[in-house]
């Protein structure tokens, strides 16, 4: 208690020297309430500036989900500067009726105001957000099946089935997704298949594609 006293007179007196929180600059918020930050924070202005803790306050900031990393340091005599690195949403998952926005690692950053995110791909299935790196960086080589892309559902925790704006479903195989993907993209440019009255396509058998034209039999092309 006396070391703890003798604690808080130093801190008093450095305050009234000037060495108090007079400013906190905040850089790299773009998604985080900035209420929500100076809350988890819990830094007071004119409270002395070496008696922040910097560990405790990077603590909590990292509990919140969209922080990726953030540094916090002292600029003497009277400044705290935050140096956030947010994470990027990338897709809406949707699992048991609940939609949420969700970055890269799969990691899920809100479940509100999702029409401000209803640009982004929407994923559905329980494995689906440890999966959706592999996705996007399949479809970013392939902008042609990207570009209509309405939704991709994870099937039995081994591949996907992507919804394209046509209504078409295309059936995605386990291993050498790329090299489907490539196939259906040629598929396209020789012969316009988005276009044509096609209820699915299949791509789980290695080098065709099996399509199911609309109210007709099964075809190989």
């Amino acid at each position: 208690e006396a070391g703890a006293r003798v604690r808080e007179k130093i801190l008093a007196s450095t305050a009234e020297a000037g060495f108090k929180v007079n400013d906190i600059l905040v850089t790299g918020r773009a998604q985080i309430p900035a209420e929500e930050l100076l809350s988890r924070l819990s830094i007071k202005q004119n409270m002395p500036i070496f008696g922040v803790n910097i560990g405790e306050a990077q603590k909590s900031l990292m509990d919140i989900p969209w922080v990726r990393d953030v540094a916090i340091s002292r600029r003497l005599p009277d400044k705290i500067v935050v140096e956030l690195t947010e994470r990027t949403p990338v897709a809406l998952w949707q699992y048991q009726k609940k939609i949420s926005v969700i970055d890269r690692d799969g990691v899920v950053l809100t479940t509100e105001n999702l029409d401000a995110y209803k640009q982004l791909p929407l994923i559905v299935g329980g494995d689906a957000p440890k999966h959706v790196t592999e996705l996007l960086d399949l479809l970013a080589a392939e902008p042609v099946v990207a570009s209509r892309l309405t939704s991709a559902v994870r099937i039995g925790q081994r591949r996907w089935d992507l919804h394209l704006q046509s209504g078409l479903l295309v059936k995605l195989p386990e291993q050498n997704v790329e090299l489907a993907l490539r196939r259906l993209v040629a598929a396209e440019e020789q012969k316009n298949i988005f276009k044509r009255a096609i209820v699915s396509i299949d791509l789980r058998a290695p080098e065709k594609l099996v399509v199911m034209p609309a109210a007709a039999p099964q075809t190989n092309i």
